[in-house]
C-alpha cells in the first residue's frame, strides 16, 4: 500500500486542465430527476459565467438534492465527497465528486487513485486547474429558520490560493425551496455578488487572516440565503415570498426582501395582488392520467419519503424510491405503447399535461 504523501502527490499531478469533470451519468441523472420532481428550477440574482476557477459557497437546505440543484446554475461543478459514500454501489451511481479519504479510513480502503487526504487539498487542486468547486459551509442540511454554523473550509481554500498568487472568484449561492418536500415545488438559486476577499496584513497571522476571510464569506452567504431571527419571521417571510411568486415575481428575491425587513424590525408591505389561477376544464382529467401512468413511481416515492427522518430529506428519499420503481416500470410502459400505440399515445399526451399542470391543480398555499 502506498503511503499518504505518495497518494496525495499522485492525485495532484494527475489533475487535468480545467479541473476534474463531473461524471456524465451524474449530470444526466441530476437533469432528469431535477426536471421531473421539481416544478421549476431557475437562477436569479447576479448572473455569473458557469466555468473558470469559481468557488461556489452554497446554503444547504434540502439534503443531497441540493447538489443536483446547484448544477442548474453551474453545470459540471465538482464537490467534495467522502470515500465512504462512494463505496456503496447504489450511491456511487447517484453521486460523483473529488474523493477524500481520511487517514483512519486508508487502512480499510487501501491504495486508491485520484483520492485526497484533505478536502482542502482536493478543493485547491480543482480550482488551480481552472475548474468550479461547490462547497456547503454548513456541512449538513436542515430545514430551519437560520443556517447551521459555517465551517472554515471555504476560507482555508481561498486563502491557500491567495497565498499562491491566485485569486479565486467566490460566489455565494442561496437555495430557496418554496416547499422542500412537495412534488413539483418551485426552486430558485439566488446568486450574490462575488465576495471581496481581504488581503493579508503584513503582521497578521494566517489564522487571523482565515478568520477575516471566513467572516466575509459568511456575511455574503447570509445575504442570499435563509437567515431569519426566529421561526415566526421565517414563516412570515415564506408566506410573503409565496404570494409574490403567485403574482409572477421571484420567490427568492421576495423572501430576502421580507427577511431583511423583519430583521430590521419593519412591517412587511401588503402582499402583491394575485390573479386567480387559471384552471382548464380538463385539469383533473390530465392529473388523473399522469397518476395512472406514473402510479407505481409515485407510490414508491411516497412510501420511501415516509421513511425520511426530517423534512429536508423527504425529497431525496422520494427520488431514490421513485427511481427504483421507474427502472422496471418504464419498460412495461414502452411495451404497452408498442402493443396499443394510439390509446397509449393519447394517455402519454394527457399525462404530460397533468405533470405540467400539477402545481396549479394540487398545490394549495404555501403549506
Amino acid at each position: 500500500m502506498s503511503n499518504p504523501s505518495t497518494r496525495t502527490s499522485a492525485a495532484l499531478t494527475d489533475f487535468p486542465a480545467g479541473g476534474r469533470p463531473l461524471a456524465r451519468h451524474v449530470r444526466m441523472l441530476a437533469w432528469l430527476l431535477r426536471g421531473f420532481y421539481f416544478g421549476r428550477v431557475r437562477v436569479v440574482g447576479t448572473q455569473q459565467a458557469a466555468f473558470g476557477r469559481r468557488l461556489i459557497v452554497s446554503s444547504h437546505r434540502n439534503g443531497a438534492i441540493d447538489g443536483y440543484n446547484v448544477l442548474r446554475g453551474f453545470p459540471g461543478a465538482q464537490g467534495l465527497v467522502s470515500i465512504q459514500l462512494l463505496r456503496h454501489p447504489c450511491l456511487r451511481w447517484l453521486f460523483d465528486g473529488l474523493v477524500v479519504v481520511r487517514d483512519k479510513d486508508r487502512a480499510r480502503f487501501g491504495a486508491l487513485r485520484h483520492t485526497f487526504g484533505s478536502p482542502i487539498d482536493a478543493g485547491c487542486a480543482q480550482l488551480r486547474a481552472g475548474g468550479n468547486l461547490v462547497v456547503f459551509p454548513e456541512g449538513s442540511s436542515e430545514w430551519g429558520f437560520r443556517p447551521l454554523p459555517y465551517q472554515r473550509g471555504a476560507a482555508r481554500i481561498a486563502t491557500t490560493l491567495l497565498a499562491e498568487g491566485r485569486t479565486p472568484q467566490v460566489i455565494p449561492l442561496g437555495l430557496h425551496y418554496r416547499e422542500p418536500d412537495r412534488f413539483r415545488s418551485q426552486v430558485e438559486l439566488l446568486q450574490g455578488e462575488p465576495v471581496e476577499l481581504p488581503a493579508r496584513s503584513a503582521d497578521e497571522t494566517e489564522r487571523a487572516w482565515q478568520g477575516r476571510t471566513h467572516e466575509a464569506i459568511a456575511a455574503a452567504l447570509d445575504e442570499v440565503s435563509v437567515n431569519c431571527p426566529d421561526p415566526e419571521a421565517f414563516a412570515s417571510a415564506r408566506a410573503h415570498a409565496a404570494a409574490a411568486a403567485d403574482a409572477g415575481l421571484s420567490y427568492a428575491l421576495a423572501f430576502i426582501d421580507a427577511q431583511q425587513r423583519l430583521r430590521a424590525g419593519q412591517r412587511l408591505p401588503p402582499p402583491p395582488v394575485t390573479a386567480k389561477p387559471h384552471r382548464w376544464p380538463w385539469d383533473w382529467l390530465a392529473v388523473a392520467a399522469f397518476m395512472l401512468l406514473a402510479g407505481p413511481v409515485l407510490l414508491a416515492g411516497w412510501l420511501a419519503g415516509c421513511r425520511a427522518d426530517a423534512r429536508n430529506t423527504v425529497s431525496f428519499f422520494r427520488m431514490v424510491g421513485g427511481l427504483a420503481a421507474a427502472l422496471p416500470w418504464l419498460p412495461c410502459l414502452l411495451l404497452a405503447s408498442w402493443r396499443w400505440p394510439l390509446p397509449m399515445l393519447a394517455l402519454w399526451v394527457l399525462a404530460a399535461a397533468g405533470w405540467w399542470r400539477w402545481p396549479r391543480v394540487m398545490h394549495r398555499g404555501n403549506g
